[in-house]
């Protein structure tokens, strides 16, 4: 059963008008309709439920005192159903006790009008409540876009986070090797150098030369030097990572290895393994007076980090132990 205003005009807002009297129901469509508000009809609870469940109106104008299921119950249950909990309810009753308009709006109730019903009470009741939804609807439309947008804006900044995650490690990361670059080396001597001395612990470094390199580009060329370097980066980096050591391409074909906390670390025997696992790898030299393949000079140092100090003395040792593994023959260790 359904009455409405002129179905050229679109309907202002839909309305369940819900009462077992048929001349309220009729009084109010008159009233609703006239106004341009579309209304839909139940003379029960159960039949108000129904019809609120398959099309969910904007506004219940629910009578109270009904057989069966009274209007409170009604209400509870479509406040207990999310597809309805948010549409308004006015309730209508000739009870207009306070202790009625208390129980009404504790089961959930918007508004209240009491019988018998005036036109004017009526139309400015109804309209306060359209309205108040509309706001609501519009409010929660906003929500949505807003979350949306937010969305939109966390998955940018994923994003750009990881962008710019990947540019940090391509800025500190050798272009040719793939190991830390001297951007990269410098920066975390200086952290590691600092943490020592707060600890008042050592520190360790270890720099590594490849043999007679210049005779090896020169017979190889410049591709063939290349590799060799990738080679070595990857051999020495896949040695020192047990020890928790930085790997960084130096300068040239000078690498270093950087032991922040060399207190579970013997350094020279680090040393020691590196070398052997350049000649391990085996890479043919062709012109090296050390041997028939790929040799490195080593030169490890430990210093303790003091306040007086600074990390230059800490390079300064290990080069010094480098210069004396060159001046001993190469591929060797000095310290």
């Amino acid at each position: 059963m359904q009455a409405s205003a002129d179905p050229a005009l679109s309907p202002r807002a839909d309305i369940l008008v819900v009462d077992d009297n048929p001349a309220n129901i009729e009084l109010l469509v008159a009233i609703l309709g006239s106004h341009g508000y579309r209304c839909r009809v139940a003379n029960s609870g159960a039949r108000a439920l129904a019809a609120a469940r398959a099309d969910v109106p904007d506004l219940v104008m629910l009578d109270i005192a009904m057989p069966g299921m009274d209007g409170y119950e009604v209400c509870r249950q479509l406040k207990a159903d999310a597809a309805t909990r948010s549409t308004a309810v006015i309730f209508l009753s000739a009870l207009n006790g306070v202790i009625d308009k208390v129980e009404a709006f504790g089961a959930g109730g918007a508004d209240y009008i009491g019988k018998p019903f005036q036109l004017e009470e009526v139309i400015a009741r109804v309209e306060n409540q359209v309205r108040i939804a509309r706001m609501q609807r519009e409010v929660e439309s906003r929500n949505v876009e807003l979350a949306r947008l937010n969305a939109e804006l966390q998955a940018v900044a994923r994003r750009l986070e990881d962008g710019n995650a990947q540019l940090r490690r391509l800025s500190e990361r050798d272009g040719l090797t793939g190991v830390a670059n001297r951007r990269l080396f410098d920066g975390s001597l200086l952290a590691a150098w600092a943490e020592a001395q707060q600890a008042g612990r050592d520190i360790a470094l270890i720099l590594i030369d490849i043999d007679h390199f210049k005779e090896y580009n020169d017979a190889c060329g410049h591709l063939g030097g290349d590799d060799c370097l990738k080679r070595v980066a990857r051999a020495l980096e896949a040695e020192a990572s047990a020890a928790g050591a930085l790997v960084a391409r130096y300068g040239g074909e000078e690498f270093s290895v950087l032991v922040a906390d060399p207190s579970h670390t013997d350094v020279h025997a680090l040393a020691e393994a590196l070398r052997a696992r350049i000649v391990a790898e085996h890479l043919p030299h062709p012109r090296s007076p050390v041997a028939p393949i790929v040799t490195v000079s080593v030169g490890a140092a430990t210093l303790a980090a003091r306040a007086a100090l600074e990390p230059a003395l800490l390079i300064d040792a290990a080069d010094r132990a480098l210069y004396l593994a060159k001046a001993a023959g190469r591929n060797r260790v000095g310290a």
